[in-house]
């Protein structure tokens, strides 16, 4: 992160206004980490922001677009031409908090583990500063708080509900803190940022009994354990190494008594790709080896597979704009572009395969990764944040 001296006259300028509303911005991103929501559920997150975009000067607030929990706020609204949209999700993760901050979550079993609370707090903060700007406004701003993006699609529910036209949105932009990158960092990528994303469930059925007496049972937890070996292996023996592609089991679900043989089991996992060649082959697979090896076993097995998001397409001359309108915030050494594209999975791809799109990720330098119960963010980046996103909506 660059100091001040670099910075346009609007950049300082858009900067001193975000730090001037740090404390507050502070509020809102330990209120929401406090009261973390699932997907689709965000009812007391959406009334807060509701609330907060009411008290803009010049603010247009729409609630429940497509969605019953979306906000959307609209600066700007009578200037003509395509709006940009500046973007943030709202849903948390079923994650069990371990930070100990003094403002974790008072939810049970749910937490604020990918940023979202920091990047809702950042963009309220960049819509009250861009309100103090809005006459030199040259077009339209969307400020979309978007339920459910961690796996449930909200994206894709807005744009298929016209979320673009009704609001004739000609650019998006979104900004996601990473803890993997360097304190106050911007990384870009030209055309491909993220993997294929999909969700897969495998129900594997047997028949309970005695956990003394197995040759009495048909055991679906041994028959799962080899469905998942039987995977692995045939990624890493039926697809070319230089192929990245990823699939892990994050969720089993099983039995109810540690001397019982259950007679279901459940597995849910996530399929990350590049090529969709690749995602076919992987997916065809899965749906035969399952069911083959539970049958081996005398048992049976059932593969649900959800094509969940495609990749993020970040356009060529979006990014060649941030990156020189971002020098002077960042410094020279400050942006940098990924050599590779990520294999995290992000529904901002819906919007980029519609419009010219760009997809940023900020450093927080922080030990702990994304969706970790330990994950936290540095506070102290959110008036940066909330300038650069507000500078972005002036310049690009």
């Amino acid at each position: 992160m660059s100091d001040n001296s670099g910075l346009s006259a609007l950049g300082a300028q858009l900067l001193t206004e975000a730090e001037n509303i740090s404390e507050e911005m502070r509020d809102w991103r330990r209120d929401f980490h406090q009261f973390p929501e699932l997907a689709f559920e965000e009812n007391i997150t959406a009334s807060k922001i509701t609330r907060v975009l009411d008290s803009i000067e010049g603010m247009e607030v729409i609630s429940g677009f497509a969605i019953p929990t979306s906000v959307i706020g609209i600066l700007g609204k009578d200037l003509p031409g395509p709006a940009i949209l500046l973007r943030s999700c709202m849903d948390a993760l079923a994650v069990e908090e371990e930070t100990g901050l003094p403002f974790s979550s008072c939810m049970p079993g749910l937490m604020h583990a990918c940023g979202h609370d920091a990047h809702m707090a950042s963009l309220l903060g960049a819509a009250k500063v861009l309100s103090l700007h809005r006459d030199e406004l040259k077009r339209k701003v969307v400020f979309l708080f978007q339920p459910a993006g961690e796996g449930k699609g909200g994206a894709r529910i807005l744009v298929e509900n016209r979320f673009l036209e009704t609001f004739n949105i000609g650019n998006a932009a979104s900004l996601h803190w990473w803890s993997e990158i360097p304190y106050g960092e911007l990384f870009l990528r030209k055309g491909v940022l993220t993997a294929l994303s999909d969700r897969i469930h495998i129900d594997i059925r047997g028949t309970a009994g005695h956990a003394a007496e197995p040759h009495m049972a048909i055991d679906p937890i041994t028959i799962s354990s080899h469905i998942v070996v039987a995977i692995q292996t045939m990624l890493t023996r039926e697809i070319d190494p230089r192929d990245p592609v990823v699939v892990s089991f994050g969720q089993i679900e099983a039995g109810y008594a540690y001397n019982v043989i259950p007679e279901q089991v459940n597995l849910w996992g996530t399929l990350r790709a590049f090529s969709p060649k690749t995602r076919d082959f992987v997916q065809s697979r899965i749906e035969t080896v399952a069911p083959a090896i539970a049958k081996a076993f005398r048992g049976l097995a059932s593969v649900e597979y959800t094509r969940n998001y495609s990749q993020v397409e970040n356009d060529f001359e979006m990014v060649d704009k941030v990156v020189n309108i971002g020098i002077p915030f960042f410094g020279e050494d400050g942006i940098k572009m990924l050599e590779r594209p990520l294999l995290s999975g992000e529904d901002f791809s819906f919007f980029s395969s519609c419009v010219p799109s760009v997809f940023m990720l900020m450093g927080t330098g922080l030990e702990y990764g994304l969706h970790h119960p330990r994950y936290d963010i540095p506070e102290s980046m959110l008036p940066f944040s909330a300038a650069w996103e507000s500078y972005m909506a002036l310049k690009l």
